[in-house]
């Protein structure tokens, strides 16, 4: 595949990504949500690291805030930090002790909260890639 290919492909995988986050949602499943709603970010975070470094493969990482360095973004308004709450996102491990605060804090008002800074992000993110 060519670079344009592997970016077309993170960036249409976020997509799917994000439609799943949004099922999931709905269907009550918050901490599933907030991990898929993570997933689409690092997804597009990929495609745009891709694109700013000119390679295929971006780092085996899943911490937005090191993706976000290692591009030429330059997002303002206090995306950076909250790059840092959706990385709280990321069920890495699985562990029960992990799992448990994000049952704790995930719920239909805690979603809401950040269904619209979410796809405010998504389309700052979207807008980059193209």
């Amino acid at each position: 595949m060519t670079i344009a290919e592997h970016i077309n492909w993170w960036k249409e995988d976020a997509v799917r990504t994000w439609e799943t986050a949004s099922f999931n949602k709905e269907g009550g499943q918050y901490v599933f949500a907030l991990f898929a709603f993570h997933l689409a970010i690092e997804k597009l975070l990929k495609a745009i690291w891709i694109k700013d470094n000119n390679l295929q493969y971006p780092p085996r990482t899943h911490d937005l805030t090191i993706l976000y360095n290692q591009t030429d973004l330059d997002l303002s308004n206090g995306w950076y930090d909250y790059l840092g709450t959706i990385n709280e996102w990321n069920i890495e491990g699985r562990y029960p002790d992990y799992k448990l605060k994000i049952y704790k804090r995930a719920s239909a008002e805690y979603l809401q909260e950040h269904t619209e800074k979410l796809a405010r992000l998504k389309t700052l993110l979207l807008k980059t890639i193209d």
